[in-house]
């Protein structure tokens, strides 16, 4: 698995993507985490806290073998499920494949979770990721988004060029459609974001500017839900 896991996955839950470096495979296994702050939690473009600050943390177990398992949490302010926290929990598969490893993937399923809510707050969504020279390309579905009994798909490529050392052009384009896009906004959306990622001292940075294609009935300036592009700003600490 990923050396920096849990930046990986706080990637994927912002919409941005990392350095390549940051995000390396193991060679042994490990016990990582994380612990993150963000200005807002946006999963696919739209805010699960209300526009405001997050704070975010995950631990995860790489084998030798390539299977991994962890979990991964954040606050949220989410009218829909009356949530307060967040908690997802992950297992999958890593490999590399090539002369020199260099063509890398994952398969990954991940339960959605609020707790202190109903069932009606979780499900499962599975997704397959492959890494090459700086690119990473994935595919989710689910068929149950929200335990509603939907399907919900999303696709999402994302390029990180080190244009200096430890700095690194961070870009990331997603398009989520499906019965559950169209459940959440009567339309298929396309999420985008576009910034730079470096590590200073151990930590972490990021700097991106969001956005999505939602129609104009379908935007949101406050609030719960919020989906007007924003810059977002996050700093995470890995161990």
């Amino acid at each position: 698995m990923y050396k920096k896991f849990n930046k990986k996955r706080i990637a994927q839950v912002t919409g941005l993507t990392l350095a390549a470096a940051l995000i390396s495979p193991m060679v042994s296994a490990e016990v990582s985490g994380e612990i993150g702050v963000t200005s807002d939690y946006r999963f696919r473009g739209v805010s699960q806290t209300a526009g405001d600050f997050a704070i975010q943390g995950g631990i995860d177990y790489s084998a030798e073998n390539g299977f991994f398992v962890g979990a991964w949490a954040s606050n949220v302010d989410d009218e829909s499920y009356d949530a307060d926290v967040e908690i997802d929990i992950y297992a999958g598969y890593w490999g590399a494949i090539g002369e020199d490893e260099e063509f890398e993937y994952d398969v990954t399923l991940t339960y959605y979770t609020y707790p202190g809510q109903d069932e009606s707050s979780k499900y499962l969504e599975a997704n397959v990721g492959f890494y090459y020279a700086g690119f990473h390309l994935a595919q989710w579905y689910t068929n149950d988004y929200a335990n509603a009994d939907v399907d919900l798909h999303y696709t999402e490529l994302n390029y990180s060029y080190e244009f200096i050392e430890n700095w690194s052009i961070d870009a990331h384009v997603g398009y989520s459609y499906g019965d559950g896009a169209d459940l959440d906004w009567g339309e298929d959306y396309m999420d985008y974001s576009i910034g730079v990622s470096t590590e200073l001292a151990g930590v972490g940075l990021s700097l991106a500017w969001l956005d999505t294609n939602l129609s104009d009935d379908n935007m949101i300036d406050d609030g719960p839900w919020k989906n007007e592009g924003t810059v977002l700003a996050t700093a995470s600490y890995a161990f």
